[in-house]
């Protein structure tokens, strides 16, 4: 079977997607996914989509038409994120490495190089940058600035008590990703200083979750649950009509959103979050 890329380097509009088979229609999660802890898509040339939760991890190479089975795909996966050419996964307690395509063998499993399980993770899909959150004994932001070979305790002043989910923004020339936070009923934060501080966004009242642009600064997209999304930086805002528990930007194309409704079923954006 032909494998189907899913960013705009094939499927370039409406009419392009549609030929792809990425159709802007809801589609079928796998069995035991209608609740993902996390929703990401691959900046590997094939652009797979992966969904992972209580019941491990599935990949898509067509747009969520068909799912596929990483190795150690079966275990609980909490949290994932994109760093350089790798994607770093956390079942808790473990972390472990695998390569953009999700194909063959991962890593195996280590310990974090700290007591604490890791809930939630961040990282730039063109860097070695990573971030992660525990929230075991109150909240932890660690950062590595090397692929997660040593991990920064960082300060985090003014971070909220329940963060719900991280992202780390595209970075312009000469400075630093802006990291989002959605801290549910508390409302978005954002650090423009790798996390060592944190000030809330005006203007949105519950962010359950927040997925970035890495190709456009300024660039994302929270469920409040209802989807909404900004191109500067949370200035502005438009409403979708999709409320969603999870969301993921294409790392190629902003204007490629898919997201997993309140219903379980997973949904497509062809206008960067707008309309799905």
């Amino acid at each position: 079977m032909r494998r189907l890329a899913i960013g705009l380097l094939v499927c370039a509009a409406a009419a392009a997607l549609a030929a792809c088979g990425l159709e802007p229609k809801p589609r079928s999660l796998p069995a035991g996914f209608a609740e993902p802890r996390f929703l990401l898509i691959s900046d590997e040339a094939q652009g797979p989509l992966l969904v992972g939760g209580d019941y491990g991890m599935q990949y898509s190479l067509d747009g969520g038409r068909t799912w596929l089975l990483p190795a150690t795909g079966r275990k609980p996966a909490v949290a994932a994120a994109p760093y350089y050419d790798r994607i770093l996964v956390s079942r808790g307690a473990t972390a472990q490495v695998y390569d953009y395509s999700l194909e063959g063998e991962a890593n195996p499993r280590v310990a974090w190089p700290f007591d604490d399980a890791v809930t939630l993770l961040a990282g730039n899909a063109r860097r070695l940058r990573l971030w992660a959150i525990s929230t075991e004994e109150g909240v932890r932001l660690r950062y590595s600035n090397d692929g997660g070979a040593y991990w920064w305790d960082m300060p985090a002043v003014g971070l909220c008590a329940r963060p719900r989910a991280i992202a780390a923004g595209g970075a312009k020339a000469g400075k630093n990703e802006r990291l989002w936070v959605a801290c549910g009923r508390q409302g978005l934060q954002a650090s423009d200083d790798l996390g060592a501080s944190f000030q809330y966004v005006p203007g949105v009242s519950n962010a359950q979750t927040v997925a970035a642009a890495r190709t456009a600064a300024g660039r994302i997209a929270v469920a409040t649950p209802k989807v909404i999304v900004t191109r500067d930086n949370g200035r502005t805002w438009s409403i979708s009509g999709l409320n969603a528990s999870v969301i993921a930007i294409d790392p190629r194309n902003p204007d490629l959103v898919f997201a997993v409704g309140t219903d379980g079923r997973l949904f497509a954006s062809l206008d960067g979050g707008k309309s799905f």
